[in-house]
């Protein structure tokens, strides 16, 4: 709008007559929006003319503004009668207005519209108050949801499945187990590394809200062979214990207590304390009566003789997962849901890319460490170059150079130990899930099996019934057995469904207990490596002055 004038409507072009009497329209309005600090009226009518004329005129000018009307657009004849006391850029704006409709937006901002609301209704009533958001959980078992909102995931028909919702039902109960003072008892070959467990809660299944016991490393695989024996037949996902490794192992029990080595026992640790605590997270697992007896009970456990690597028990399960490994390259069965095919195939694609990156993490912290090596050695170079030099500010420069890269090494080493326990070992954790969540599957798909072969034994039963039939045979026992069959193949059917819906809800819970974690994980390494990178500024800023003294 310029000089005054009003710019010709945008919906369309009118024809000449209609031009005109918009033009005609358009400067009747700007006539009476150009009075300042006057109150809008309508045109003025001799007080000396007669009413039938005064209705005829205001007729005529109603007439005009009608035709301009559209479906979706009015013109509120009462705003004549509001005074003229507010700036004319929103008088114009509001003329604009009701000639051209504002077209509908969202704004990008939930927190300040609703995403389906309309802009225009919302500028003229009263905002309403602020409604709190509840986003899905991520992946924590102890989140809180708003009262009267759900959370939950979607399933590919974006309906939320009564499974679904039971298991993200709010659940208030809190296990944080801590792991830590491994200390070495006995010497030599008979020796073994205790850890002491610390358990806070708020549980009612446990005696009390903290308590402290100490186990051993073989009581932490003794607790993982129970829980797997009793709930992977059902569908449910154990999260693995760290790998035995003989070498460490010997390697510990052999060395002297103080000279032990401390990083490989630092390194199962963590790892221990990263396995209890997914056990905790697991709303089933957590209730069982071998884990609370683990974390509760005072004195030692029975000892776990079928965890030993060199045990005729260990033997065993050696070769049995060896012939387990052939059968299930041997097995080959159509997927009777297309979900679960979906799934196998986005956890393999998953599996090949942890694995990439695991190779990429180690290679990482290898050459962290070499680099944090490398600059010690580096350090003393420096500092035996600036005892013997006999430039005396040169030999101070040396100096205050080779303090400056021993903070380095150490902030080196610092950052290649947060590369491997934030990051490194998440990915190696995950890694040993998945390969659990692929012997759940299998699992599924031996009980569908069971079930297929119970119903083709079925119907060869009917086929030789109906050969008697027509041979004019009588086999009393033909009608018991296909009973028994039928009998049969409804408990197999319903075992493959039981268990088909415990593993799509466990999938659903690893989902979200995995990205909270690498969210988690991420922020953590990302904060890490920025504060590293900061000290690592500051340590060459400080030797600034020193250089410029050269």
């Amino acid at each position: 709008m310029t000089d005054g004038k009003l710019s010709p409507p945008l919906f369309g072009e009118d024809s000449d007559d209609e031009e005109k009497e918009n033009d005609e329209m358009f400067a009747s309005a700007n006539e009476n929006t150009d009075n300042n600090n006057q109150v809008k009226q309508p045109a003025k009518i001799d007080s000396s003319a007669s009413d039938d004329d005064k209705s005829k005129k205001h007729l005529d000018t109603s007439d005009k503004i009608n035709e301009m009307k559209t479906p979706h657009d009015e013109i509120k004849l009462n705003d004549e009668t509001k005074p003229h006391d507010e700036k004319k850029s929103q008088d114009e704006a509001k003329s604009l207005n009701a000639i051209i409709p504002a077209p509908t937006t969202v704004s990008s901002d939930d927190s300040d519209s609703d995403m389906f609301g309309d802009p225009k209704a919302a500028s003229k009533a009263p905002a309403p108050a602020a409604r709190p958001k509840v986003y899905p959980s991520s992946t924590d078992s102890f989140s809180t949801k708003t009262e009267g909102e759900g959370l939950g995931a979607k399933s590919h028909s974006g309906k939320i499945k009564e499974s679904e919702m039971e298991e993200l039902e709010v659940d208030p109960t809190t296990i944080e187990i801590l792991v830590s003072d491994p200390k070495k008892v006995g010497d030599g070959i008979n020796s073994y590394v205790v850890y002491r467990i610390t358990t806070r809660t708020n549980s009612k299944l446990f005696q009390s809200c903290e308590f402290t016991v100490t186990r051993r490393f073989s009581d932490f695989l003794g607790l993982h062979d129970k829980l797997l024996a009793t709930y992977q037949p059902l569908g449910k996902i154990v999260p693995p214990p760290p790998e035995k490794s003989v070498m460490g192992t010997t390697k510990v029990k052999m060395a002297k207590e103080e000279t032990g080595s401390q990083d490989f026992v630092e390194k199962r640790r963590a790892a221990l304390e990263r396995f209890v605590n997914r056990v905790a997270r697991h709303p089933e697992l957590r209730c069982d009566t071998s884990f609370i007896e683990f974390l509760e009970m005072t004195g030692d456990l029975p000892k776990a003789t079928s965890t030993s690597a060199l045990s005729g028990a260990g033997l065993v399960r050696l070769f049995s997962k060896v012939g387990e490994s052939i059968n299930r390259m041997t097995f080959t069965i159509a997927e009777p849901d297309q979900w679960f095919e979906d799934k196998q195939e986005e956890i393999e694609t998953y599996d090949q890319q942890l694995k990439e990156l695991h190779g990429s993490l180690e290679l990482l912290v290898l050459n962290r460490k070499e680099l944090a090596v490398s600059t010690g050695q580096f350090a003393k170079s420096v500092a035996n170059l600036g005892s013997v030099e006999e430039h005396m500010t040169l030999s101070r420069s040396l100096s205050s150079l080779a303090d400056i890269e021993v903070k380095v090494e150490q902030l080196h080493s610092d950052q290649c130990d947060s590369d491997f326990f934030i990051f490194s070992e998440l990915v190696k954790d995950y890694l040993s899930i998945i390969q659990s969540i692929k012997d759940v599957l299998h699992e599924r798909m031996k009980q569908y099996k069971i079930w297929q072969d119970c119903d083709g034994a079925l119907a060869k039963k009917k086929e030789q019934k109906v050969k008697l039939e027509q041979q004019r045979k009588v086999d009393k026992n033909i009608d018991n057995d296909i009973a028994d069959c039928e009998e049969r193949v409804q408990k197999f059917k319903e075992n493959f469904e039981s268990i088909s819906a415990s593993v799509r809800k466990e999938l659903l819970r690893f989902d979200k207990q995995r990205e909270k974690d690498f969210k988690t994980t991420l922020l953590n390494y990302l904060q890490c490596m920025m504060n590293k990178q900061q000290q690592l500024a500051t340590c060459w800023e400080s030797f600034l002055p020193e250089a410029r003294n050269i």
